[in-house]
């Protein structure tokens, strides 16, 4: 062997030992695969009438979202015009600057009430996203039986069959 291979062969088996400790330390770390736990019926309906209040609430969330959207831009607007009403105001004419100060002070309570609807739209968020995690950790590690999935499904289509009749034949 000449020289210089000892150098490489010395550098490619504490690799190689590097790498073999690593995949052993990291293997005594790892999680150890959880076994399969499968749901009973009950569990398999509550856990779709949560995920069915989670994604109404989502709707919700996204409405909201939508309508202080549309309020902002609104507001960023009348903000546009109460600067274009500024430059051309007649600092002689009192009306004019009462009129001003009365759509300035409307804007600034149109702000606040924005702001007011964004910090409630925030909590609502929040409390949205806690109970998703909360039903996600409760239902998320859960197998169902596919017989049990498919009776749940046909009593759940029942229910709301017998729903929407009973919503069609109301005045």
């Amino acid at each position: 062997m000449s020289m210089l291979r000892i150098p490489f062969l010395v550098a490619t088996l504490l690799a190689i030992a590097g790498t073999a400790g690593a995949a052993t330390a990291g293997a005594a770390t790892a999680k150890p695969a959880k076994a399969t736990v499968f749901g009973s019926r009950d569990q398999l309906r509550e856990c779709l009438d949560l995920d069915d209040g989670i994604k109404q609430r989502r709707r919700a969330v996204e409405a909201a979202a939508a309508e202080h959207n549309r309020r902002f831009d609104a507001n960023e607007a009348e903000d546009a015009q109460l600067a274009e009403a500024k430059a051309r105001l007649d600092r002689n004419d009192k009306n004019a600057i009462l009129a001003f100060n009365k759509a300035v002070q409307d804007h600034q309570q149109h702000t606040r009430e924005i702001n007011e609807q964004a910090d409630a739209a925030d909590a609502m968020n929040k409390s949205y996203e806690a109970d998703k995690l909360a039903m996600d950790d409760k239902c998320g590690n859960l197998t169902y039986r596919p017989a049990d999935i498919d009776a749940v499904n046909k009593e759940r289509r029942k229910a709301a069959s017998v729903s929407a009749a009973t919503a069609a034949s109301a005045p």
